[in-house]
């Protein structure tokens, strides 16, 4: 049976776009930006600590930044305006 991973993202900005073919070894990309030299790669949470650790000590890395996804929540309400409410009851 299919088990499911837990992943992370990491946006990791580049010197030079020639390098984000030997990020793939450190888990999937997902999106690369050409303009502002960062690719967006996905890594198993269990992995992140080491990988980020192991990609700061590579020369072309400029840095690295975790993706806040995770921590936002994704349940959203609609909350009426009160202008909206105090039309209605007149």
């Amino acid at each position: 049976m299919f088990k499911k991973t837990e992943r992370q993202a990491l946006y990791v900005w580049l010197y030079s776009m020639k390098w984000k073919r030997k990020l793939q070894r450190f888990g999937t990309i997902y999106y690369t930006s050409p303009k502002m030299k960062y690719v967006m790669i996905y890594v198993n949470s269990n992995n992140l600590a080491e990988v980020q650790k192991e990609l700061q000590t590579k020369k072309y890395v400029k840095r690295i930044s975790l993706a806040h996804r995770k921590e936002l929540d994704e349940h959203f309400e609609m909350k009426a305006n009160s202008k909206d409410t105090e039309s209605e009851e007149k």
